[in-house]
This record gives structure tokens, C-alpha cells and sequence, in this order.
């Protein structure tokens, strides 16, 4: 089932067109050019916009209570691959104008370039989240292949290898 966030209008015709476009990156992007631009946008960001980042990020995903707000590198990772796993489960909890700028500042980063292809014929919906029994072995690949099947069907080209998702090590 579909993560549809309530107050933001996710796959909506009121969607705030840069949230639409940040949200296309992080189902369709390739898990390094994510964290690249991640990791180039949120130093850029005031410290007072990346600890609502965080503490969102750590609030939602029960994840990276160490991090602090000079980890930039570690949370990049913990948001793209939080976002992978669960769609929307952190986009939903940033108030609108914490996630219209965070979105904006990951848009304007040269990580991205070249990231948009398929956009003009992305649906919008959020992908199915694949069925994960046990210790969570083969996640990656459960999402890899649930994402694609999606991703394809819209003429997207997807990662090369599930290998590109990589993991939630560590955090």
C-alpha cells in the first residue's frame, strides 16, 4: 500500500511542483547521486533547517539519535535510504516550507544533473512497498525490483544494479 501523506498533497495537481520534483528524484535516482546531493545541500542549509531535518529524520525513522548537525554526510545517507525503504515516512513529517527548502537546496546541487529523464511522464504515485519477511535479507533487492518494475513501466531508466541501493549499515 501507497504512503499518501496527509496536509502535502503528494501525487496531487497541488503538490508544490519542487517537492513533486524532489520526490521523483528520490524514487527513481540512482542511491549515490541521492546521498551526492544530499551531502552538497544540506551544509548549505541553516543550522536551525537542518536540526528540524534531523530531528524529523531521527523522530520518523527511529534512526541516527548520534548524529549531530555537522554529520551532513551520515544524515544524507539516513534520509535517502529512510525514504527508499519507507516512501514518504520522512517527507510526511517535514513541516511544508522545511520540505519545500530542503527539496530546492538537493535540486540546485550538480549531483542532479541530468536525473530528470522520465519526468514529464512520472505519475506521481508512490511505489508499492515490497513485502520483507524475517531479518530483512534481500531488502534491497525487494525494492530494487518493486521500484523498477514501476520506474520502467513509465519508460524511467532505472540503477544498473541493486547493488546501488545499498544498505542501512550502521545507522
Amino acid at each position: 500500500m501507497a504512503l499518501t501523506p496527509p496536509g502535502h498533497g503528494f501525487g496531487t495537481d497541488a503538490e508544490d511542483p519542487v517537492v513533486r520534483q524532489y520526490r521523483f528524484l528520490l524514487r527513481t535516482a540512482p542511491q549515490d547521486a541521492l546521498e551526492a546531493a544530499h551531502a552538497e545541500a544540506l551544509p548549505q542549509l541553516s543550522p536551525q533547517l537542518r536540526t528540524a531535518i534531523l530531528h524529523t529524520a531521527q523522530e520518523h525513522l527511529l534512526a541516527g539519535l548520534r548524529l549531530g548537525l555537522d554529520d551532513t554526510d551520515q544524515l544524507a545517507h539516513l534520509l535517502t535510504l529512510g525514504e527508499r525503504r519507507v516512501p514518504g515516512v520522512v517527507l510526511a513529517g517535514y513541516d511544508a516550507a522545511v520540505l519545500r527548502r530542503l527539496a530546492q537546496a538537493v535540486i540546485d546541487t550538480e549531483a542532479v544533473f541530468g536525473l530528470f529523464g522520465g519526468y514529464a511522464v512520472w505519475d506521481g504515485a508512490e511505489p508499492d512497498q515490497p513485502e520483507v519477511t524475517g531479518d530483512m535479507a534481500g531488502f534491497d533487492q525487494a525494492w530494487h525490483q518493486a521500484l523498477g518494475q514501476r520506474v520502467h513501466h513509465y519508460g524511467i531508466a532505472g540503477p544498473a544494479s541493486s547493488d546501488s541501493w545499498g544498505g542501512f549499515g550502521g545507522f
